[in-house]
């Protein structure tokens, strides 16, 4: 275990931009779901049996207008902290 983080570990320090490019990455991809309204991501939730492919908590909690916009704020934020991320490493 410990040869698999030193892997990693050597592979960031060669690429540092690999992570704000991630965060950037995830952001718009979460930001298109919530503007196009993915059924396969926020699709009918039932009760019962939660679908590790769905926001399922969110959308049975507050709605799926709600979950939409909770999770267009979490997109903005990850769209930002990679910004961020990146501008800190590149200067």
């Amino acid at each position: 275990m410990d040869n698999l983080k030193d892997t990693i570990q050597d592979y960031y320090d060669q690429h540092p931009v690999i992570l704000p490019l991630f965060c950037i990455a995830i952001g718009i991809f979460l930001l298109l779901a919530c503007i196009f309204d993915w059924n396969w991501i926020f699709g009918d939730v039932n009760t019962t049996t939660y679908n590790l492919k769905k926001i399922d908590g969110l959308v049975n909690m507050f709605g799926r207008k709600t979950a939409r916009f909770l999770t267009a704020i979490s997109a903005v934020f990850l769209i930002v902290l990679g910004i961020g991320l990146a501008i800190m490493i590149l200067y």
